[in-house]
């Protein structure tokens, strides 16, 4: 290994992980639908109003055949990416299709060989989810081969907070305890997608209210609209404030 002795440039702009999250139906499908070569890894059966590339899976051997699709394809790609962008549709419904692995993986320990129920998380004192991690992050990062950005779609979660007396309410993402902490870790940018009359926000900047952020300058305390309707409700939907790293291309 030859040890660098200057400081390169930054070679990428965009993120490679993206988590967002929102309320259902403020149109987070809508907007990824609009997403230049994405595919959307629906789990949630809410992609069939929208004009987008959509595979649709809902248990775990449909997801190792989507696997074995997606390494097919890299491979007949001549080893690129097959896709820009891979959404997955929500990271909620991944969770719960993960649970099956999460079995699997306990039931390969000493501790677990015997175990007779359907759910880890029933084990005594938390200790099933410690597999309930491992499951979902089993299913979640290979995804990262197959596309530039990986962007990971969930629901939000609302809990009352105190802090130095006053009580307030915090927004994040819908998942289950560590596993919430260690995506966003992992995630380079995280966003909260929401409506505000006629458009359709999402949201960068972190407060005591919001937990979310950015590795990316360009997005660092941003809150960016993503789509637009008029009187007629035509949507007009646009990413190029998100993602710039082929703005130059489209110049």
């Amino acid at each position: 290994m030859i040890l660098p002795m200057k400081r390169r440039f930054s070679t990428k702009k965009d993120p490679n992980r993206m988590l967002i999250f929102g309320a259902p139906k403020t149109g987070k499908t809508t907007v990824l639908a609009h997403l230049e070569d994405c595919l959307i890894v629906d789990m949630e059966e809410g992609s069939d109003y929208v004009d987008a590339m959509v595979v649709k899976i809902d248990n775990l051997t449909q997801f190792k055949d989507l696997m074995k699709s997606l390494d097919d394809a890299k491979k007949a790609n001549d080893g690129k990416v097959p896709y820009r962008f891979i959404a997955l549709d929500t990271l909620t419904a991944l969770e719960e299709m993960s649970l099956p692995l999460a079995k699997q993986l306990y039931m390969q320990t000493p501790m677990g060989t015997n175990f007779q129920g359907n759910d880890v998380r029933t084990l005594a004192n938390g200790a099933g989810y410690l597999y309930t991690r491992a499951a979902f992050f089993k299913m979640v990062k290979p995804f990262e081969k197959y596309c530039d950005t990986l962007v990971m779609v969930g629901h939000v979660k609302e809990k009352d907070v105190t802090k130095e007396g006053d009580t307030f309410t915090e927004k994040s993402i819908n998942l289950t305890g560590k596993t919430k902490d260690i995506l966003c870790a992992w995630a380079d940018s995280i966003g909260l997608i929401y409506r505000e009359e006629n458009k359709t926000i999402i949201d960068f900047a972190p407060s005591d209210k919001l937990i979310v952020g950015s590795r990316q300058k360009h997005l660092i305390g941003q809150k960016i609209v993503l789509a637009e309707s008029d009187e007629n409700h035509n949507l007009t939907i646009d990413w190029d404030k998100v993602f710039i790293d082929n703005l130059d291309k489209k110049e």
